[in-house]
Formats: structure tokens, sequence, C-alpha cells
């Protein structure tokens, strides 16, 4: 019953957070040491509290290619960048995942709020989320942004903040996953901060 309650109470304040963020996200932070992400070919960048891992998705790869339809046959078409950060203090820890992938048009123009939701809702298809909160913005063409958050509970009882960002570009998508205890006051602050940078930026 006290965990139940404390996801509750947790939830309607990252509810009112993610909602402020959601309808702004706009304007970059400014903090000493933050990195800012972009792939050379996407359209979205954020800051991030510290340079990630990277790895190039490549169309012949043997594991499906994740998000997309009918991807490309050969060639490089997007990369998975990757942030893991320990709290040496309390072994707390937060983890982050940016999917880039390059998208046909056609493609962009079919993702309709529905089929965006549901592709969030997949990569939970397997963990049971919590309070979950759904929320849908669209611009214009096939600039899209879907995002679903919601509370999971780890294997040591620890309360964990969980979203996934779904932005469409005109020729890209880019999927942030984030994962961190809650009640982390630094992952907390870097969340907000990453949420809050996230812009189009056009292709280059």
């Amino acid at each position: 019953m006290k965990k139940k309650i404390q996801i509750a109470a947790y939830a309607a304040i990252f509810a009112a957070a993610a909602y402020a963020l959601f309808v702004q996200h706009s304007q970059a932070y400014i903090d000493k040491g933050a990195y800012t992400y972009i792939h050379n070919e996407a359209e979205y960048s954020m800051d991030l509290p510290d340079a990630p891992s990277g790895r190039t998705i490549w169309a012949d790869r043997r594991e499906p290619i994740p998000f997309l339809d009918d991807p490309p046959k050969f060639g490089s078409i997007g990369e998975v960048a990757t942030v893991v950060r320990t709290d040496l203090d309390t072994g707390d820890v937060f983890k982050l995942e940016i999917t880039f992938l390059k998208a046909e048009r056609d493609f962009l123009l079919s993702m309709t709020k529905a089929k965006m939701q549901k592709a969030l809702t997949e990569m939970y298809k397997d963990t049971r989320l919590d309070n979950e909160q759904e929320n849908y913005s669209s611009g214009s063409d096939t600039l899209k942004w879907a995002t679903l958050t919601g509370f999971t509970v780890d294997e040591s009882n620890n309360l964990l903040f969980n979203a996934v960002h779904y932005l469409t570009g005109l020729q890209t998508l880019t999927v942030i996953k984030v994962s961190y205890n809650v009640e982390n006051k630094n992952f907390q602050r870097w969340y907000d901060e990453m949420a809050k940078s996230i812009k189009y930026t056009g292709l280059k």
C-alpha cells in the first residue's frame, strides 16, 4: 500500500512536470559540462549530462531494425547512442538510449498519433508501467512528438521513472528512452534539462 501511495504521489508530480516540458520543449539549458548531442544526419538535438557512446545501425545487420516497417537494405541507416551513469554514493543508475533512423516520407506521413503511441507501448510490452501518461503534439508537415511515461520497481524495490519520446522529422525519426531512480535529485535534474533542451534543428 505504501509503495502504491508513493507511486501515485510521484506520478502526480511527474505528470505536471512532463506536461510543462511537453508543451514548451524549447530552450536548451546551460550547464557546465553538458554535451549537446545530434547525429550528422539527424534532425533533433538535445543536451546530455555526458557524451554518449554510439553504435551505427547497418541495414544488413542480423537483428531486426526497430521502428521501421520497411527498412533500407543497404548502408548505414542510423545510430544508437547510450549514456549510463552510476551514482557512486547510492549505486543508483541513470540510463538513456537514443535511437536515430533515416525514414521514408511515406512512412513518416503514415505515423498517426495512434501508431506512434502503439510503438511506445510495445517498448514496454514485457514491463508493467504504473500510472502511465501519454502526450502527443504535431507541428508542420511530418513533425510529430509522442511521449509515454510511467513507473516501475526494480529488484531492489527502488522506484524508477521511465520515459520514452518518439519524434519524427522530415526524413528521420528519433526515439529517446530514459530510466532512473526517482529519488535521485541529480538524475531528476539531468532528465528535466535533457527534456527541455530537445529541439528540431532541421536537415544539415
